[in-house]
């Protein structure tokens, strides 16, 4: 391929390089068998199943009742709810849509990469050797489980393919965007930037250069109104959430490279014993093997001088951020860099060597006779690390709900439950007799957010990157409660009906349900959603949540909820009091309450004064920044068709 002319022998291999990554996760699904390990397990199995259970029933997923309290879901990024590539979930069981998803996103990856070697002069078997370095690396496979990061990764060659296209760069930054993984789409996009930008200088110079920046402002701005969509609300979530100025920097910088650490870029060969951790360690799993390795220094001697020189200086720079805080100078690069406050785990950013290495191994292979047996060389090196480097279960996993959902099912009753810190963090009952066993115990515990695909509401959560403050805020106050007797107390003013924790609670008004790997508890008396306060009690209760009144809520209300994002309040009082709502309604939600101002209570609850008599009140949760973010995606959808269409016509 010269030119930007690609023939049917590449199209052929393009083929052939798809359809085995289809062929892989085909015959693990038929097997029976899934990667479920991790992030995949807790978190992003909710991420995926919550918007296609909403679209399933005919629902926008815009409120995610399930998580701290209920929050937006429309503004979570990393549920991917506005990405088309989620459609598998929508439409089959999470196992079979999990292994399309994943396959797809390895097919793109290897296409995207062949199809950039090849429109960059590399020949056909040096473009194939780099494609089959960049799916089977280290970084790849051990980010199989992050299905937010394999969308990230596969858009990463797209940008620097279509750099020169502001339209198509736009749609490559708006899929990967709403793919649900934000800062890796902007490293990516940074790092094909910067070596897109490389290129056109060496080849047009300062013109170029210039150029090439306003090609990339387009693309930008056009990806941003085709994102629209998610960028709004999530910017409006970000804004109300306690990370919206920023990562403290012990948190930002979590899971740094050690210099020693660098050596993983080399081969699980060179490792020492424990080191090789795709699983555990997958931060830090960015290995290339002996094969591509000893090419890419072979493609690097190549680059003269100056090229060298530019290899070098982004090497180092990819060094210098995974590094993080374990020196002076990766970490002054952390602090003084602004748009870094924004990002955890620096080790996770070792995806920035992928497009050097891949280059350099490409080029070590270009016009070489023995190309094809060095890509050969490439598979069975790298395919023999991947073999079995991140554990597999069976497929039923995912439609197992175990005994712990079964007895919240039937004692919840449509009250949230409350599961302690203390079962939250503890591992050790995933040991079993055996990987499988070990899944399944893991899979019925409620880790994370695996509830929400169960339909269990829960006041807390772990996972979600993005709460709202007051949410989160009042979260992390009850989890700081020492013991069952404390919890218990604040349970009915949170809506809270049942307790899960790792001992049997003992507390005045609890009592044991039952016993089904964690110990389940309920209140005596269940808790509502919205209480009837007298008005010296309603009048004094505090917007924050430091203190609690003496005695807990006697009246509750009954609320009508037709939909998660819908619900009214109804009743009767022979005199003046409050409504006490258990629901943060922040912004999005709106409200008819008579005339009567919603006031703050108890962190991020609400109360509202109702007269004597009969009265109603009405709660919508209907966000101006989704129906705008929504008519400016739409209105660019159009305005891409409608250009398309006069091309066609004038073609």
């Amino acid at each position: 391929m010269r030119g930007g002319v690609f023939g049917p022998r590449d199209a052929r291999l393009a083929a052939c390089l798809a359809g085995l990554c289809a062929l892989f996760f085909a015959g693990l699904r038929l097997a029976g068998r899934t990667f479920f390990w991790g992030d995949l397990l807790y978190i992003h199995f909710a991420w995926r199943e919550v918007p296609a259970l909403f679209a399933q029933a005919g629902a926008l997923p815009l409120w995610n009742p399930f998580n701290y309290l209920g929050m937006p879901l429309a503004a979570e990024m990393q549920c991917a709810a506005w990405s088309p590539l989620t459609l598998p979930f929508h439409l089959l069981g999470f196992a079979s849509a999990l292994a399309a998803f994943q396959a797809a996103h390895y097919a793109l990856t290897a296409v995207f990469w062949l199809l950039l070697l090849r429109a960059w002069g590399l020949s056909r078997w040096a473009s194939a050797g780099g494609a089959v370095a960049a799916v089977l690396c280290g970084v790849s496979v051990s980010r199989l489980g992050f299905l937010n990061h394999l969308t990230a990764l596969a858009f990463l060659p797209a940008f620097l393919l279509f750099a020169r296209s502001p339209v198509l760069l736009a749609l490559s930054l708006s899929l990967s965007f709403t793919g649900g993984y934000p800062t890796m789409t902007a490293g990516a996009a940074a790092a094909a930037f910067v070596l897109a930008g490389a290129r056109s200088w060496s080849a047009e110079g300062p013109r170029g250069l210039g150029a090439h920046a306003r090609r990339w402002a387009a693309g930008g701005a056009l990806a941003a109104a085709l994102s629209a969509v998610l960028l709004l609300p999530a910017l409006e979530l970000a804004s109300d959430s306690r990370r919206g100025g920023g990562l403290e920097a012990q948190e930002m910088l979590t899971w740094s490279f050690a210099p020693r650490d660098l050596l993983q870029l080399s081969s699980p060969a060179l490792l020492a014993p424990g080191e090789f951790d795709p699983a555990g360690s997958w931060w830090k799993t960015c290995y290339w093997g002996f094969a591509p390795g000893a090419l890419a220094v072979v493609g690097a001697a190549g680059l003269g001088p100056a090229g060298a020189a530019a290899a070098a200086a982004y090497g180092a720079a990819a060094a210098a951020v995974v590094l993080g805080g374990t020196n002076p100078a990766s970490r002054a690069v952390w602090t003084a860099f602004p748009p870094l406050r924004f990002v955890r785990y620096p080790g996770n950013m070792a995806y920035l060597f992928i497009p050097l290495m891949v280059l350099l191994a490409a080029r070590g292979l270009d016009r070489r006779r023995w190309a094809v047996w060095a890509v050969c060389a490439f598979a069975a090196e790298l395919g023999f690390y991947a073999w079995g480097a991140l554990p597999t279960g069976p497929s039923a996993l995912w439609t197992h709900a175990g005994p712990v959902a079964r007895t919240l099912w039937e004692r919840a009753a449509g009250g949230r439950v409350l599961v302690s810190p203390r079962a939250l963090h503890w591992q050790r009952a995933s040991a079993g007799s055996g990987l499988d066993a070990a899944a399944f115990d893991l899979k019925a515990r409620l880790y994370g957010l695996s509830n929400a695909p169960l339909g269990l509401e829960e006041v807390g959560g772990f996972g979600e990157p993005l709460v709202p403050r007051r949410q989160y805020e009042f979260m992390d106050r009850l989890f700081s409660l020492q013991g069952a007797a404390e919890a218990a107390r604040w349970m009915p003013w949170a809506g809270a009906s049942v307790l899960v924790s790792r001992e049997p609670a003992a507390a005045p008004g609890l009592r044991s349900v039952a016993s089904a790997l964690w110990e389940v508890s309920e209140l005596e008396v269940p808790a509502a959603r919205a209480y009837w306060l007298e008005e010296p009690l309603g009048a004094a209760l505090a917007p924050g949540s430091e203190s609690l009144p003496a005695s807990p809520p006697s009246r509750p209300l009954s609320v009508s909820r037709p939909r998660a994002t819908r619900f009214s309040v109804s009743g009767s009082a022979a005199e003046p009091g409050w409504v006490y709502l258990a629901e943060p309604l922040g912004a999005g939600w709106r409200a008819q309450t008579m005339g009567a101002a919603l006031e703050p209570a108890l962190g991020p609850f609400w109360k509202v004064r109702v007269p004597a008599g009969d009265w109603a009140l009405r709660f919508r949760y209907d966000p101006a920044s989704f129906r705008l973010g929504l008519a400016l995606t739409l209105a660019a959808l159009v305005g891409l068709l409608l250009r398309g269409a006069a091309r066609l016509r004038t073609a």
